[in-house]
């Protein structure tokens, strides 16, 4: 088992590393204050290709394996979390819909742009009955000779007051106790669009999360993904890839956090001596740099797997997800607790971290649904260790 990092992995890291610290670091402070990106950062962003960097060669993205992509996202949490929601949701969920399910017409209309960074996307499906239930989306949708008729309310979805494409996933009436749903994507200033308040969160400032509302919204068929009726089934497909995503984005910010800790504890001194000194710290950062350890693992077998074992990458980008998200916010506790009242000052980052590390325990699938998905899956197949041994990648017999 070889658990090197490819150079040309390693040489692209670097480059981002140094594109975080000189170009995206500086203004974190900044978008904390005033609650939004600058447009040259974005635009650093871009030029990277980071909008494109899961997405194939051919549609105008980096192309680069699953692996590859987490090796990036772990660099990008090293800034703030602003950034990330931004363009991971052309990465992961507001793109993989197309890519994954939409015809080739479809993907030639939309990746591009989302690749580039030109378009924002954005995924819309949780609704206020439909969170963790997600297949109990109360947005209709109707056929009316050659389009669709949308009517409905979604919440807590990001990027959408600055999303030029959405991809949204509304119910079939009738069709069943569980109606069948649809996915199709929405372009900014359709007829019947409205993009409600930005709801305030703990974390995240720059980053925005607001409702939308679908008003007997007219919808081509052509702009339909997969076949009707396929809609739940694309949503969470998509969500395994963000699930991968976000577990490297832990990863990240857990890294970030430990060398901070390291960095305070061997210069700082109480009691005539380094905090380092004594052994309670030391385990303490042993702990933490133990559970980071472990989901990392977690995370590179995860990605991994998303590109060779399609059969169980649920599973696997949950368990990632999983161990990744509680990881990182015990990660960021015990920092501030090192840092003690310096760690909570909000002129400091450890206290904007820890606010924003918080909500990946919830967002796009909370650990409660991890743990049904890794149970589901560990009771129907086989275990994962044992797959392991005999996945391939896709496409290969």
């Amino acid at each position: 088992m070889d658990f090197s990092i490819p150079e040309d992995l390693r040489s692209l890291k670097r480059d981002l590393r140094r594109l975080v610290d000189t170009e995206l670091k500086p203004f974190d402070a900044l978008i904390e204050e005033e609650g939004q990106i600058p447009t040259q950062a974005l635009d650093a962003m871009r030029a990277f290709g980071l909008f494109g960097s899961h997405t194939p060669r051919k549609y105008g993205g980096l192309g680069l394996d699953m692996l590859g992509n987490c090796l990036l996202i772990e660099e990008m949490a090293r800034a703030h979390i602003a950034y990330f929601y931004t363009y991971s949701m052309n990465v992961h969920i507001a793109s993989k819909g197309i890519e994954l399910h939409g015809s080739e017409t479809q993907r030639q209309r939309w990746l591009p742009d989302l690749a580039s960074g030109r378009a924002i996307g954005c995924y819309a499906l949780t609704e206020t009955e439909a969170g963790s239930d997600a297949a109990a989306v109360q947005t209709t949708v109707v056929r009316r000779g050659d389009s669709y008729v949308l009517n409905g309310t979604k919440r807590y979805i990001t990027n959408a007051p600055v999303a030029d494409l959405f991809t949204v996933f509304a119910a079939h009436p009738g069709s069943g106790k569980r109606p069948k749903i649809s996915a199709f994507v929405v372009e900014k200033g359709t007829p019947g669009l409205r993009v409600g308040k930005i709801i305030p969160m703990a974390g995240g400032r720059g980053a925005f999360h607001s409702e939308l509302f679908f008003e007997d919204l007219a919808i081509p068929l052509e702009n339909r993904l997969g076949e009707e009726g396929t809609g739940f089934a694309i949503a969470m497909q998509c969500l395994d890839a963000g699930r991968v995503n976000w577990a490297a984005y832990c990863v990240g910010a857990a890294q970030q956090l430990l060398e901070a800790s390291k960095a305070h504890v061997l210069g700082r001194r109480q009691f005539g001596r380094p905090l380092a000194d004594n052994q309670g710290i030391q385990w303490r950062l042993a702990d933490m740099a133990a559970e980071l350890h472990s989901a990392r693992l977690a995370c590179y077998e995860a990605a991994w797997r998303y590109d060779r074992d399609p059969q169980n990458r649920a599973g696997a980008a949950a368990m990632a997800k999983l161990l990744a998200s509680e990881m990182v916010f015990r990660v960021a506790d015990n920092t501030m607790q090192l840092f003690g009242g310096a760690g909570y000052r909000k002129d400091e980052p450890i206290e904007r971290i820890w606010r924003e590390v918080r909500a990946i325990r919830i967002l796009e699938g909370t650990s409660e649904i991890m743990r049904h998905i890794i149970a589901r899956d560990m009771l129907r197949n086989a275990p994962l260790a044992e797959s392991a041994l005999t996945a391939k990648p896709e496409g290969q017999s």
